[in-house]
C-alpha cells in the first residue's frame, strides 16, 4: 500500500503520469551517496566552511563567498581540486535514493549538481544517458533513445563550463541565453518538481531567476519534494511560488523517505499510463484494461518500422493459436513525453518479448527488457525474452545464454519458416496456465474489481473456445474468426447450447462497452458475478463435449 502518494496533490500526480514532470536534482540528493568511509557529501553551508580552512584570515559570508574567495586567492584549478575531493566525488557511489529516481521513467531531467551521481545510476540500469552541458547539445539528442540529463551548472569535467562562483552565476543569462530559453520552454509546459534545494541554495535562486524574468507571473507552479519541514521553510518556499510537498518523516530518514516515495511514483506510472494513451487495437486494449496483477496474455515485440509489415502480416495472426496477443510500441499512442514510461509499461505487462535487434531503439528495449526480466524473475514473474537478429549479423556479448533467432531476409522463400518457427518457440517458453486464467476471474470478483472480472471472464471465454473449436475442426482455428463467430461454430458443434446465444451476446457487449468506456456500464456485482459463473460452466461443458 503506497504511504507517501497522499501527500502529493493529485494534479501533480496526473503530471507525472502524463509526462508533464521536469525534475530538478540539486545537491540534497547527493547526501544520499554511499560512501564506503561512513562519510557524505556537505551540505552547501558545510561545503563553505571546508573552502575556508585553506584561506587565510578570511570568514566568509556564506559558501558562495567562500568559493569565489577561493577561486580569487588560488585559481579555478585549485578550486576544481578542491571541490572534487570535498564532494567526494572518485568516492560516493549512487544511494537507494538515486537507484528509486532513476527508475522512474522520465525522457528529461535537470541537476544543477557537479557530481556524475545520476549518470553513474542510469548506466547501472538499461537506460542510455545522454549529459547535455553545452548549448549546441540541444539539438542533437532530440531523437536519440534514452535519457536527455540537462546539466544546467556544468560539472567538474568541464570546469570552463561550470556555474560555481560569484562570477558565475551573475553571467548566466549572458553567457548562455539558450539554456536558459530552453529551461523556460520547458517550464510553460511541464511542472517543475525540485528535489535536494533549499532556500539558500544559490542554484535554486539561480534557477528561480531564469524562470521569474522569462515568464514572470505567467510561470507555472513548482514543487519541492522535502522531508519533515516546519511551517517557517514551508511559509518562505511558498511565499516564492513553490509549493511544498512534505512528506512525513525525519531528517536522519531522508534518503529512505525518498527511496521509497521514488518506488510509489514509479508504480503509480506502471498502473496509469495507458490511462492518457490510446491503444489502436482492440484486443491489446482488452488486456490493458486489466490489472497489473492480472495473468497477461499480451507478448510485446519490440521492432523497428522497416520490418513490421512483416511481422504483422506473417507472425501476429498465428498468436492467436496459442492464446497470445501482439503489441507494439507503435500500437500505443501516448503524450510525447511519456515514451520510456510506456515502453516501461508494455514490458512490465507483458508475459513474453520479442525484440528484432537491428535499430539503436530497439537495442535500448532489449536492455530495459533484461532489466525487467531480472527483476520479475526475483518476484517470480518471469519474462522470457527471444531475440531475433539478421542473417550474418554480430552478436553482442550480452545475448549469451538468451533464446537467440536467426532471421533470414525477409518477404523470401526463408521467411515463413522463420515466422513458424518463432510461433513455435514462442509456444514452448511461455508456461500456459490455464488453471489460473480460470481462477483470475473469480478473484477479481471477490476483490470487487467488477470491470476486470468481466473482461477477464470473456478473455478466458475467448481462448478456451478457440481452442476447443481447433481441437474439433482444425480449420476453425482460422484468423479472421471473431468471438461471436467461434460462438455460432460452438453452437453448431454442441460445444454451447443454442439458448445461451442472446446472454453471450449481452455479455460480450457488456465487455465491449467496459474496454471502450471508462463508465461501469454493466459492470454491477451482480453482473459481474452472472457473467463469471456463467462463462466458467460453458467452459467446463466443452470437455464433455468433444
Amino acid at each position: 500500500m503506497a504511504t507517501y502518494l497522499k501527500y502529493f496533490p493529485k494534479p501533480v500526480l496526473d503530471d507525472l503520469i502524463s509526462g508533464r514532470w521536469l525534475p530538478i536534482i540539486g545537491a540534497g540528493m547527493s547526501l544520499n551517496a554511499d560512501v564506503a568511509s561512513g562519510q557524505r557529501p556537505p551540505l552547501w553551508g558545510e561545503l563553505g566552511k571546508a573552502l575556508e580552512e585553506d584561506l587565510i584570515d578570511f570568514n566568509s559570508n556564506g559558501a558562495l563567498d567562500a568559493i569565489s574567495a577561493y577561486e580569487h586567492e588560488l585559481g579555478r584549478a585549485r578550486l576544481m581540486d578542491k571541490l572534487t575531493q570535498v564532494l567526494l566525488i572518485h568516492e560516493a557511489q549512487p544511494g537507494a535514493a538515486h537507484k528509486s529516481f532513476c527508475s522512474i521513467p522520465f525522457d528529461i531531467v535537470c541537476t544543477t549538481n557537479f557530481d556524475f551521481l545520476l549518470e553513474q545510476q542510469y548506466r547501472l540500469g538499461p537506460n542510455i544517458v545522454y549529459p547535455i552541458l553545452e548549448e549546441e547539445q540541444l539539438s542533437l539528442n532530440s531523437s536519440k533513445p534514452g535519457i536527455s540529463l540537462l546539466k544546467l551548472h556544468g560539472d567538474l569535467h568541464h570546469p570552463r563550463r561550470m556555474v560555481v562562483t560569484e562570477a558565475d552565476y551573475d553571467g548566466f543569462l549572458s553567457n548562455y541565453p539558450l539554456f536558459a530559453t530552453y529551461l523556460a520552454n520547458l517550464l510553460i509546459t511541464k511542472t517543475a518538481v525540485l528535489v535536494g534545494y533549499s532556500l539558500d541554495d544559490p542554484d535554486f535562486r539561480q534557477i528561480w531567476h531564469v524562470v521569474s524574468q522569462r515568464l514572470g507571473r505567467t510561470r507555472r507552479f513548482a514543487y519541492t519534494i522535502v522531508v519533515g519541514a516546519n511551517q517557517s521553510d514551508i511559509s518562505r518556499f511558498e511565499r516564492r511560488g513553490v509549493k511544498v510537498i512534505n512528506l512525513p518523516g525525519t531528517r536522519d530518514r531522508y534518503g529512505k523517505i525518498l527511496a521509497q516515495a521514488f518506488d510509489e511514483l514509479r508504480e503509480l506510472v506502471r498502473d496509469q499510463v495507458f490511462t492518457v494513451s490510446n491503444v489502436t487495437e482492440e484486443k491489446p486494449m482488452q488486456e490493458l484494461s486489466l490489472p497489473r496483477s492480472a495473468p497477461s496474455r499480451l507478448c510485446f515485440f519490440s521492432l523497428p518500422l522497416d520490418v513490421l509489415p512483416f511481422y504483422k502480416d506473417r507472425v501476429f495472426p498465428d498468436l492467436e493459436e496459442i492464446n497470445l496477443v501482439p503489441i507494439t510500441a507503435d500500437g500505443v499512442i501516448s503524450p510525447a513525453d511519456t515514451v520510456i514510461a510506456k515502453l516501461d509499461a508494455l514490458i512490465d505487462r507483458s508475459i513474453a518479448m520479442v525484440i528484432d535487434l537491428s535499430s539503436n531503439w530497439t537495442l535500448v528495449e532489449l536492455k530495459m527488457a533484461m532489466s525487467r526480466a531480472s527483476v520479475r524473475e526475483r518476484e517470480g514473474r518471469p519474462l522470457p525474452l527471444i531475440v531475433v537478429v539478421r542473417k550474418g549479423q554480430q552478436l553482442p556479448s550480452m545475448l549469451e545464454g538468451m533464446t537467440v533467432i536467426i532471421r533470414p531476409d525477409l518477404w523470401t522463400s526463408e521467411s515463413e519458416d522463420f515466422a513458424i518457427f518463432l510461433i513455435r518457440t514462442l509456444e514452448k517458453i511461455i508456461p500456459l496456465d490455464r488453471t489460473s486464467q480460470q481462477g483470475e476471474a473469480r478473484r477479481l470478483l471477490r476483490a470487487k474489481e467488477y470491470r476486470s472480472a468481466i473482461v477477464s471472464a470473456i478473455t478466458y471465454l475467448e481462448g478456451e473456445l478457440r481452442r476447443a473449436l481447433r481441437l474439433n475442426e482444425e480449420e476453425l482455428g482460422s484468423r479472421s474468426y471473431s468471438l461471436i463467430g467461434m460462438v455460432k461454430s460452438g453452437i453448431k458443434k454442441g460445444l454451447i447450447s443454442d439458448d445461451l446465444l442472446p446472454s453471450l451476446y449481452e455479455w460480450i457487449q457488456t465487455r465491449n462497452g467496459i474496454v471502450h468506456s471508462k463508465d461501469d456500464v454493466g459492470a454491477s456485482a451482480r453482473n459481474a458475478k452472472m457473467i463469471v459463473d456463467g462463462v466458467i460452466k460453458i467452459v467446463s461443458g466443452f470437455s464433455r463435449a468433444k
